[in-house]
């Protein structure tokens, strides 16, 4: 255990002089405070709208048919999302290659192996100590969230929205480590590093951009801002039943969709914070539960991500010559 400890302890310190992952850091938190701003600014106006139109109404002795809007904080939160998704996956692959490229470089994998430590405490501790990092990135992030909720609109939240932040910042770890995983792998499996990194970057334009685009384009409800159903004032039954006519279609852009990480992370994102506005009325259990497939599979995959980093270790004699 100490000699895990002593690995990620060296590993952690070597993130934190590398002034890449400062500026990245810098960039996501200000972002997020960016977005939740932006976001609060559009809720007021739609509020500011809604009030002037309510004027109007009263003084022609009308009703307005919708409801004021209603501000459930977490709504905010779509940006930060979006952020993450393609920042935190570009964070991962990084910190899975430096953490192969530097020992390389300085030709330390043999000084190390010289002494009692073996194959697999080199892989824990670096597990660790990126894992450390990334679980400090995203808790900065978390409390950037609190703290513009307050400082921008006075906003506390409920012990159930706090929950749900707590389960939003253990998804995004896992998700963010599984770019960590693919990206170790591959710069312990390719003889030449450049190769692993370009390598990665093409499954992180497939994976974080490409698919999630076709399936948002795919979807009818994406067309129109607010969605399309809701436009043309149709509720959820009404949706569902007419989507139950164009069940292929659906089904097809469900799976594009299921085939990229990022999307399983966005859509268990997304419900955890009620950015679709049938999650609002969710009690958490229920979104667990409707989210279930999702969430298990970012585990999973980090999961094989760890055993195949294992593997490549065990099994690839270039690892030992750097």
């Amino acid at each position: 255990m100490n000699k895990h400890f002593l690995i990620a302890k060296k590993e952690f310190q070597d993130i934190f002089r590398n002034r890449t992952f400062s500026i990245m850091l810098g960039l996501l938190l200000t972002l997020t405070v960016t977005s939740i701003l932006v976001s609060t600014l559009v809720f007021k106006s739609q509020v500011t709208q809604y009030e002037n139109s309510l004027a109007v109404l009263q003084s022609l002795g009308k009703m307005p048919v919708d409801a004021a809007p209603k501000l459930f904080p977490l709504n905010l939160l779509r940006g930060v999302v979006d952020y993450l998704e393609i920042i935190g996956a570009i964070i991962g692959i990084l910190l899975g290659y430096l953490s192969i490229a530097k020992e390389k470089s300085t030709k330390t994998f043999k000084l190390l192996l010289s002494r009692p430590i073996t194959k697999k405490d080199i892989l824990v501790g670096k597990i660790f100590g990126n894992l450390l990092f990334v679980s400090l990135m995203v808790l900065f992030v978390a409390a950037v969230i609190l703290a513009s909720f307050y400082a921008i609109g006075g906003i506390t939240l409920t012990a159930v929205e706090l929950m749900k932040i707590l389960l939003f910042v253990i998804i995004s770890i896992v998700y963010v480590m599984v770019f960590f995983t693919l990206s170790f792998f591959l710069s312990v499996q390719q003889k030449t590093l450049s190769n692993a990194l370009i390598i990665c970057f093409v499954i992180w334009l497939v994976f974080v951009l490409v698919l999630p685009q076709i399936g948002d384009t795919m979807d009818p409800d994406n067309q129109v801002p607010g969605g399309f159903f809701k436009s043309i004032g149709f509720d959820r039954p009404h949706e569902k039943a007419v989507l139950a006519k164009f069940s292929g279609y659906e089904n097809t852009r469900n799976f594009i969709e299921q085939l990229s990480i990022t999307k399983q992370y966005e859509r268990a994102a997304f419900a955890l914070f009620g950015i679709k506005p049938m999650y609002n009325e969710m009690m958490l259990p229920e979104i667990l539960v409707d989210q279930l497939f999702n969430i298990i599979s970012l585990f999973v995959l980090f999961t094989i991500g760890i055993f195949s980093d294992a593997y490549i270790m065990h099994k690839d004699k270039q690892f030992l010559r750097g």
